[in-house]
């Protein structure tokens, strides 16, 4: 293993239930979260519970690649890129956090079976294992924000 696939399985590793440069991790951050709440619609947001299964969906793209599946697609207009609201409840919730863990899993202990000259080959023309993996650690980190944003508005609202 070499020094960048090192600290990208490390960085995803703090941000789930490490200690990430920002604060609170995932674990953290949802370990309080009711199902009520991670339901919760405020004004014009996403719920907890459709974010986070957002995030499942594009951490999926990236497990799936890494476990050798490169045909592997997914789009923006998918229809479980964002989940119809009316299909989340309590199981839902359970479920979304179950999968998140599940796919931490296959990623970090991919990435550690692999070195930094993996990261530059393609899973598909113009687009690297590098590009993807970083694109999907942003994207959690952004999405963490949020739903770290929506519970504070929850909270403070009731």
């Amino acid at each position: 293993m070499n020094n960048i696939i090192l600290q990208l399985s490390d960085d995803f590793a703090a941000v789930f239930d490490g200690k990430p440069w920002y604060g609170s991790n995932y674990r953290q951050l949802i370990s309080d979260i009711t199902p009520e709440e991670a339901l919760e619609l405020p004004a014009n947001c996403h719920s907890i519970v459709r974010i986070l299964w957002h995030m499942v969906k594009w951490r999926k793209a990236l497990s799936e690649r890494l476990l050798g599946n490169t045909t592997y697609r997914t789009s923006d207009q998918d229809p479980d890129n964002w989940r119809d609201t009316a299909t989340l409840d309590a199981q839902s919730w359970d479920e979304a956090k179950k999968q998140y863990d599940a796919l931490q899993e296959v990623i970090v202990s991919e990435l550690r079976l692999r070195n930094d000259a993996f990261l530059g080959s393609e899973f598909m023309p113009g687009k690297t294992y590098r590009w993807l993996a970083f694109g999907v650690l942003h994207h959690d980190l952004y999405h963490l924000g949020q739903i770290a944003l929506l519970k504070n508005i929850i909270r403070t609202k009731n």
